[in-house]
């Protein structure tokens, strides 16, 4: 049977199928003046884990002096210990936290599941928990959408998803699914700046010549559809219409990416060069958060649990056991706090690498970090100990945090999830609640 001249192919409407309905397009501000230059400036905000708790020998054991994390001494007369001492020269940047965690999951029947509800708070139970909720990463990217090129950047050193009893990413959508982690520095780095490539410039072409079609088509169209057929019409194009912004946004990154040249690095590093890696990955972050491709980061050093891929990273460094073998035995020898403190202390050495970083890198009336703030944690504290999780928050001066300090919270009052709605409120996301919050104001930690 011929079709009518009213009738409409399927395929009309999907001739556009190449572009995706993605990020809202938002005007960049006009600047003006130097001081409308500085309250424009980017904030960000990082999130970094690192599994299976922390080196805490007890105070009668003779290595817990050197080896405890928790630094000596308390508010703003704080001292790192021996694990911990490469973040001495930076401690009026950071704050350590101690009486902190997710009070859904400190029953937790297996706390390799933890870092799973890390970032979301969500109670994850193995073999019952189907989803997850929302990460804070992703709460703040999603408000955040279209003023930069990558809405986030979800790293790990594994890359991939993983599953809800053993997790490879720290990022989870707004239905609760794992987001893939990235893994490959090379592929990390293409992202970053694939906008400006040759191949990426081409590509938006072609959607801007896919979009013109389904507009000639739709107008040719109207003219024999029905009142109600020409409504269905105008919300479809209303649909299209965002897609003209999505490339037009692309357009933007893309002019964005060409003024300025991607640094070169080496990326022929695998996770094995342990300290190169997680270097890599840094400095990837650095540039990300330096040229205003993203303004939020996640990144899992190594993941729960003795069969996780990363297991074999502390032997990679020169210690003899694996990590989960470091966390489990570290009560059982003459030695066993140490070893788990040189761990320790090799995570720590990385981070002061990252906010050295940040730190050293002048913009506006202060450094990137001042603008920056750098969040590191465990889901837990000795081992299979779902509580009092060990936690840094580093920078975020110009974004209110008050940092220099080490702060003890009373854990049956409070929760991490009050934290994580204060870091969203100082990247100006307006969130009043996140997962099990309880509307405690962290006041002393933002002001």
């Amino acid at each position: 049977m011929a079709d009518k001249s009213w009738q409409l192919h399927r395929r009309t409407f999907l001739r556009g199928s190449g572009i995706s309905l993605a990020l809202p397009f938002m005007n960049a501000m006009a600047v003006r003046g130097e001081q409308q230059a500085i309250e424009n400036l980017p904030k960000r905000a990082a999130f970094i884990f690192f599994p299976n708790g922390v080196s805490l020998p007890s105070e009668k054991d003779p290595q817990h002096e050197d080896w405890y994390w928790f630094p000596k001494g308390e508010g703003k007369d704080y001292k790192f210990r021996t694990s911990q001492d490469a973040l001495n020269p930076y401690r009026d940047d950071i704050s350590v936290i101690s009486g902190l965690s997710h009070p859904l999951n400190r029953n937790s029947g297996d706390a390799h599941v933890n870092p799973t509800g890390f970032l979301t708070s969500k109670e994850i139970v193995k073999g019952k928990t189907t989803l997850n909720s929302i990460s804070i990463d992703q709460a703040i990217s999603d408000f955040h959408a279209g003023q930069t090129q990558l809405a986030s950047m979800p790293l790990s050193t594994v890359g991939g998803v993983g599953n809800l009893s053993r997790t490879y990413t720290l990022s989870f959508d707004k239905n609760g699914k794992g987001i893939p982690a990235w893994s490959d520095l090379k592929e990390i780095y293409e992202r970053m700046y694939v906008a400006s490539s040759p191949a990426a410039k081409a590509r938006l072409k072609e959607k801007a010549h896919l979009l013109n079609e389904i507009y000639r088509d739709a107008k040719d169209l109207n003219r024999n559809l029905g009142r109600e057929d020409q409504a269905t019409l105008d919300e479809y194009l209303a649909a299209i219409s965002e897609l003209e912004k999505k490339i037009a946004n692309d357009k933007l990154w893309a002019e964005k990416g060409a003024a300025a040249a991607p640094a070169e690095m080496n990326l022929d590093i695998e996770f094995t060069d342990v300290e190169n890696y997680i270097r890599t990955m840094y400095d990837l972050m650095y540039l990300a958060f330096k040229s205003d491709i993203t303004r939020v980061a996640t990144y899992q050093l190594a993941s729960e649990g003795g069969t996780a891929p990363t297991n074999n990273l502390s032997k990679q460094i020169g210690l003899t056991k694996d990590l989960h073998q470091l966390s489990h035995s570290a009560a059982k020898g003459a030695g066993g706090f140490k070893d788990w403190g040189l761990w320790d202390q090799f995570v720590a050495q990385q981070l002061a690498y990252f906010i050295k970083r940040l730190r050293d890198t002048k913009e506006g009336d202060g450094s990137m970090l001042d603008r920056c703030l750098v969040f590191q944690g465990a889901a837990t504290s000795k081992v299979h100990d779902n509580t009092n999780y060990p936690l840094i928050l580093a920078g975020g001066k110009q974004m209110g945090h008050k940092s220099g300090q080490f702060i003890s919270y009373d854990e049956e009052q409070n929760a991490l999830s009050n934290l994580f709605v204060r870091i969203a409120n100082s990247m100006d996301v307006p969130l009043q609640s996140f997962g099990d919050s309880t509307g405690i104001s962290m006041g002393e930690l933002f002001g």
